[in-house]
């Protein structure tokens, strides 16, 4: 018989975006590889996103905007291969979108129906928060004013 622990990984939907949620990503949640759907949007999470974002290779929808995440998008993402959509908008993380995170978008022929939305917008004639191959983000937002725009590569 499974415990409780043991069921833990076969978790395969989750969905927390009532805004009530603050603090990091705890490190159990990069341990539910079967996870097929992650939401956080709309609370207040902060940090970075691990590297051990990269063994939730299930994933096909991960949707982490409207939150407090700082530093960069770990290349790892692109060990999800089954990702179709990421909303990372109106978050703080920078950079640059790694190759290994774009390349998911040919893989899956994601020009179809994937969706990735990140703040690649210019702030104030200034850098993007998040810079974008314009092959690789379907919209890109603007930080401050939450609008985002289709880049019209779909």
């Amino acid at each position: 018989m499974l415990s409780v622990c043991h069921l833990i990984e076969y978790i395969w939907f989750w969905v927390e975006s009532d805004g009530k949620m603050n603090g990091t990503i705890p490190d159990s949640l990069y341990k539910l590889t079967q996870l097929e759907y992650l939401s956080l949007s709309g609370n207040s999470f902060e940090g970075e996103i691990k590297a051990d974002i990269g063994n939730l290779t299930s994933l096909t929808q991960l949707l982490l905007d409207d939150n407090k995440f700082t530093g960069t998008l770990p290349s790892e993402l692109g060990l999800c291969e089954k990702l179709a959509t990421i909303w990372i908008h109106n978050t703080n993380i920078e950079g640059t979108v790694p190759t290994e995170v774009c390349s998911l978008r040919s893989k899956l022929n994601q020009a179809e129906y994937g969706q990735f939305y990140a703040d690649c917008t210019p702030e104030n004639n200034g850098p993007a928060f998040l810079e974008c191959d314009e092959e690789c983000c379907t919209a890109c937002c603007e930080h401050n004013s939450k609008i985002c725009i289709d880049t019209g590569y779909i």
